[in-house]
């Protein structure tokens, strides 16, 4: 089934087409986020290196933890009650900018693997801001190679293959089992890293853990 991209603020586009962004540092892009902004398991390990302090006072202090489905957690940004301003905002300037999420870093853009052409990246040009829709004009396939880096690439589409992997696995699991999957869900998704090593070898250990653990709970 086709998304409605326009639906939810964003416009398909492809990697020849043009867009116009200039970040002139307003900062409007980190108010108005809350529940808004992704972190995912590469962001927080790599914001856990940047800020010098484990993985798990970083999902305390700066994450929240909401659910894309049944045993699926995400976690978001934390805001400030002020105009639900990010929580890394601090005088108008991000404070954790050089570890910033990989939603902050492609903005205005968003992208993610195609599901109409498996194998290739879908970019989507953000539009429903238009103040933002100014300054520069942009090649979309440049500003992706600058900002969506290989690393980025071999996650996202390592995560979305098991997010499916594990979407088959968990609806055979009965609600009653719902804190254990969660608390393995956020173990291994999110917390089971060393930030003394490189972070991919550990992300596909993890997910190959978390397809173990939660098999036992199938058809129980």
């Amino acid at each position: 089934m086709s998304i409605d991209f326009k639906e939810y603020g964003y416009e398909k586009v492809s990697p020849c087409d043009y867009f116009r962004f200039t970040c002139v540092r307003c900062a409007d892009c980190c108010r108005g986020v809350k529940n808004g902004v992704l972190v995912e398991s590469l962001d927080l390990f790599r914001l856990a290196r940047f800020l010098g302090i484990g993985i798990s006072e970083v999902v305390l202090q700066y994450t929240d933890t909401s659910f894309l489905a049944w045993g699926f957690p995400v976690l978001t940004l934390k805001t400030k009650p002020h105009m639900d301003t990010c929580v890394f905002l601090k005088a108008s300037r991000c404070s954790a900018y050089g570890a910033r999420p990989r939603a902050c870093r492609t903005y205005p853009l968003g992208v993610g693997p195609d599901d109409d052409n498996p194998g290739e990246w879908l970019s989507c040009l953000v539009s429903k801001n238009p103040k933002h829709d100014t300054g520069q004009r942009r090649r979309v396939g440049d500003w992706v190679d600058e900002h969506f880096t290989t690393e980025d690439r071999e996650f996202v589409a390592a995560d979305y293959a098991y997010t499916g992997k594990l979407a088959e696995i968990t609806k055979h699991i009965d609600k009653r089992y719902e804190h254990e999957v969660l608390s393995l869900m956020i173990y291994f998704k999110y917390m089971a890293y060393d930030l003394s090593a490189e972070f991919m070898p550990q992300y596909q250990r993890n997910m190959e853990q978390l397809k173990c653990q939660l098999r036992r709970f199938r058809g129980g």
